[in-house]
């Protein structure tokens, strides 16, 4: 009888916590730098990137006119024609195989040409290449006076249409060019596939066609958090479209009459970047264009006119989105006031917490050579950062510890300390660095997004020796101890403990472990969810015995992001069909409703 009563109640309407849609108006142009060396990234532009892919588009509409399905047909028919005669097809492969040859001299003489490389004599692979030109010529088959317009319709032939030869081309180049070996590595190839994803969602070009994309692979009356990006301060060139002009994007979305007509509910995210708030100061904005003004009125953070205040109390947005890979710390000092505005409200704050290819790409700064707030295992000095390149030292601004720094008082009250700022003293009731704060941060709501990424979960997988990442499973809804707890409640910072989790273990550990501890820290499985592989541990993550865990994890894809991988109703279809509809309702109805409640007055 209760399951009948169960299976007919009304449900709540499904959420995805984590989408973009975002355009190639709101991305700067040089991502690839650092991928590649200066000048290269600059012919990777994505502008250049999006005006092809448009022109590829119109080329690829021809294939839909009567005249092209006609020679397409003919063309098919000859080709059957040869497969299917034994003589025919071994003369087209020999003239394949030809003209793959062809192509690779051609090229391997310019490159050589121009990039004056001059190989050792006993370099094995250059013997062969010359042996075999020998070979060629010897039989007549290396026609010396071609044309350059010739040769170059060869190779064009060959990268474009014979994947066999422009695969054998580029193998044998990496082995013998150095500048073909920063071409295109893993991650280089990951940023490609991003730089042709924005490309091909620019043709939509605004963000409510984009929206409309996805809302319709998803049943009817759903619900979609929509995060705002702001990537002026990056350091990959300027964006095109002004910030202001992205959020009033987002609110034309929340607002169509016809999205409301069709029940689906929007919950829009303002992007915060400290940087902008600087800027902001610097150049004395005080109207609304500013991103946050406030001002303090009996120990609250009250708002003044600013972009903050036009969009989360008159417009009623949803929450804040924030990405310190793009280069600053969570904990900013611009920052804290926001946040104890946000829980003031219960609103809630999304943070990007996974390695990805968008990140800073400016210079690394000397402050950043330490953390400001955690100490090494020798306990004086500072905790050390040695990462150099932007693609690695993006982990020190993402790590989920760094929010220790705000939801724990004793860790909040050193930071404030290194601050020594007094209007942050009042408004987080600072009186010394030995005594607790009247206000700290202890309830704020974050969103870990990505749940410290799949690379992290498969580590928490293989760490079945460390005894850090197995408190997870022997201590069910507590997880890893992080703190010292004394009989007085007072917490105490062990620092070889929290440097050695900075250090070593796996993010889905420490996640998981915040989750359980602290009142309000939710993680979404956006992105990762491509990954078939993840649903056993998610599965395991949802037991009942983990207590207060199952009920902080929260349904997202990273539309249109994760668009390389899936489509968005093949992501919607694997979850319903990788956990039971138990689980599927907690994680995409239940909890999502939750994290996004807030008690600002409506």
């Amino acid at each position: 009888m209760e399951e009948t009563k169960t299976s007919t109640k009304k449900k709540l309407p499904i959420i995805n916590a984590h989408s973009h849609v975002f355009t190639s108006k709101h991305v700067p142009p040089y991502l690839a730098r650092t991928f590649l060396p200066f000048p290269l990234y600059c012919f990777i532009h994505l502008g250049k990137i999006v005006a092809f892919y448009k022109w590829y588009e119109s080329v690829e509409n021809i294939k839909y006119k009567g005249w092209y399905q006609q020679i397409s047909r003919w063309i098919t028919k000859i080709s059957l024609t040869i497969w299917r005669n034994p003589i025919l097809n071994f003369i087209r492969n020999l003239l394949s195989y030809w003209l793959i040859l062809l192509a690779f001299y051609f090229l391997f003489d310019w490159i050589k040409h121009i990039s004056n490389t001059n190989f050792p004599d006993d370099t094995i692979l250059v013997i062969y290449i010359e042996k075999l030109r020998v070979f060629l010529r010897e039989y007549h088959l290396f026609p010396e006076a071609l044309g350059l317009f010739w040769k170059i319709t060869v190779i064009t032939f060959i990268l474009l249409f014979v994947k066999t030869g422009r695969n054998f081309i580029f193998f044998i180049f990496k082995k013998l060019f150095t500048f073909f070996k920063v071409l295109p590595g893993k991650h280089t190839q990951e940023l490609l596939k991003r730089y042709l994803l924005i490309a091909k969602y620019s043709k939509y070009q605004s963000q409510i066609n984009i929206f409309s994309k996805m809302k319709d692979q998803y049943p009817p009356g759903s619900g979609f958090v929509l995060l705002a990006m702001d990537m002026k301060y990056m350091g990959a060139g300027s964006v095109k479209e002004l910030y202001a002009d992205q959020l009033k994007g987002l609110l034309q979305i929340k607002d169509s009459p016809t999205f409301k007509k069709q029940k689906n509910k929007i919950y829009p995210f303002i992007a915060i970047d400290p940087r902008r708030i600087r800027e902001d100061v610097s150049e004395k904005r005080n109207d609304g264009s500013a991103l946050f003004r406030y001002k303090v009125v009996e120990g609250k953070v009250v708002l003044e006119d600013c972009l903050v205040k036009t969009y989360i109390e008159d417009n009623h947005f949803s929450g804040f989105k924030i990405y310190p890979a793009l280069g600053f710390y969570p904990f900013d000092k611009e920052l804290l006031p926001l946040w104890k505005y946000a829980q003031q409200y219960n609103i809630p704050i999304t943070t990007h917490c996974i390695k990805g290819t968008i990140f800073y790409r400016g210079k690394k700064d000397k402050t950043w050579d330490e953390h400001p707030v955690f100490r090494d295992e020798d306990e004086k000095k500072q905790l050390f950062l040695p990462q150099l390149k932007n693609i690695d030292f993006q982990f020190n601004f993402t790590h989920p510890l760094n929010y220790l720094c705000l939801l724990e008082e004793v860790l909040l009250r050193r930071l404030l300390t290194t601050f020594n700022d007094t209007d942050l003293f009042d408004l987080f009731g600072y009186t010394n660095e030995n005594t607790p704060l009247q206000h700290p941060l202890t309830n704020l709501k974050i969103n870990l997004a990505h749940y410290g990424g799949e690379e992290h979960w498969e580590r928490f997988l293989e760490s079945d020796r460390y005894n850090y990442s197995n408190q997870v499973v022997k201590k069910p809804g507590f997880g890893i101890t992080l703190f010292d707890v004394a009989k007085d409640g007072n917490k105490s910072v062990k620092e070889i403990r929290l440097a050695k989790l900075w250090k070593y273990v796996d993010w889905y550990s420490i996640i998981s472990t915040m989750m359980m501890q602290y009142p309000n820290v939710y993680a979404d499985i956006s992105y990762i969810l491509h990954n078939a592989s993840i649903f056993p541990l998610l599965k395991e993550t949802l037991h009942k015995r983990n207590k207060q865990l199952p009920k902080r994890v929260l349904y997202g894809t990273d539309f249109y992001v994760v668009r390389n991988h899936n489509s968005e109703k093949s992501l919607f279809s694997a979850s319903n069909a990788g956990l039971t509809e138990a689980e599927f309702d907690l994680i995409a109805r239940t909890n999502t409703h939750e994290f996004l409640k807030n008690t600002l007055p409506k």
